[in-house]
């Protein structure tokens, strides 16, 4: 299992996913199975955190190369580690000739919104599509949307399978909310943003649409990702009043249930994405969903939320009138109601039954 998503400085959706998943794989395997974790040279510390996140690892190995430099090794595909199977839940995948590969590939933005990404990035990603394509047994997708995606890019054939995420069981509201959500010194009535800060989120086109709306204001959850996103020039830029957005970075899950739970809703306008975790994951606390058009949004959050074209002609225009209409409490309410629902089809315990399926397919 490489492990190196859930201890990235930056590890976001696809660390919450890997984690999630592997967490769950690992209370299905069997005796005849050995499930063992690899991550880039960390710290003891590191390690031992990772073996508290995930118990019942049969071990992790550390390699001697920071994440950086095996990031260009293994798109050269050296200095891979030599295992019957490997799980690698992003693209950071040792992908060669020996053994078996499953490699999940989260979105195929680096193709089709290689702008949002850092050109050296988007580079690299699209190098070890080619590798995923050239030397996976099994790619994982989160959604059909993005297999569909790929389909246009890569040559996959029959070896695509869908595995999606679920909200972590970890998610749940704290007896000490409002403790928690006056430390943090949230405003009277806001909604919220959760994503890693990169261009592709659509953060400029919510605080556009925030500000022609009186008396709401934003809260946003994620840490500083790539492309010089930052939420004081965006706040410049629009005009928006400066304390009507409240950036709160990385949260650990009880305050960040503290702080969705009382949120009038969750807001995603992204440009694209692969599944959309946070949508689940405030559907199952009841908190309605406003989201892009993004095809993965929409068939994640399927009938449950609002979709809007966010980016398309009058975008911002039609994304406040969204928002507007989230003052409606009976409309907040069914689509509170309606998310649990569906939040509830979704489970790490029935995504780990798939991978362990996958694993089959291969022994």
């Amino acid at each position: 299992m490489i492990l190196d998503q859930v201890v990235a400085p930056i590890p976001g959706g696809i660390g919450r996913y890997a984690l999630n998943l592997v967490r769950a794989l690992s209370t299905r395997v069997d005796g005849e199975r050995s499930l063992v974790g690899f991550v880039p040279r960390v710290s003891h510390d590191t390690v031992r955190q990772l073996e508290g996140f995930i118990p019942l690892l049969d071990g992790i190995d550390v390699s001697p190369f920071p994440r950086a430099v095996l990031a260009r090794a293994w798109e050269r595909g050296v200095a891979v580690p030599k295992r019957e199977v490997t799980y690698s839940p992003s693209l950071f995948a040792p992908l060669a000739e020996h053994g078996q590969h499953i490699v999940t590939i989260h979105d195929a933005v680096p193709w089709t919104h290689p702008e949002t990404l850092t050109s050296r990035g988007a580079r690299w990603h699209r190098a070890m599509g080619e590798r995923a394509q050239r030397f996976a047994d099994i790619v994982v997708v989160p959604t059909d949307a993005v297999a569909s995606r790929l389909s246009t890019f890569l040559t996959l054939g029959n070896r695509i399978r869908v595995i999606g995420g679920a909200p972590t069981s970890d998610l749940v509201v704290p007896v000490d909310a409002d403790d928690r959500r006056s430390a943090l010194e949230l405003p009277a009535v806001y909604i919220t943003f959760i994503g890693t800060l990169e261009p592709r989120k659509g953060l400029e086109q919510l605080l556009i649409a925030l500000a022609s709306i009186e008396d709401l204001s934003l809260v946003v959850i994620g840490p500083q990702g790539w492309g010089g996103v930052s939420v004081n020039d965006i706040v410049s830029r629009t005009g928006i009043a400066p304390h009507r957005v409240r950036a709160l970075g990385r949260l650990g899950d009880s305050d960040l249930a503290a702080v969705l739970s009382a949120s009038r809703g969750l807001v995603v306008p992204s440009i694209e994405e692969g599944f959309g975790l946070p949508v689940l994951e405030a559907m199952s606390l009841g908190v309605p969903v406003v989201h892009s058009t993004a095809e993965a949004l929409r068939e994640v959050a399927g009938q449950s939320a609002i979709a809007v074209d966010v980016h398309g002609k009058n975008g911002t225009l039609k994304l406040a009138e969204a928002l507007t209409g989230l003052d409606d409490e009976t409309l907040r309410r069914d689509l509170g109601s309606r998310g649990k629902a569906r939040a509830a089809q979704f489970s790490w315990d029935a995504s780990a039954a798939r991978l362990a399926s996958v694993f089959e397919e291969l022994t």
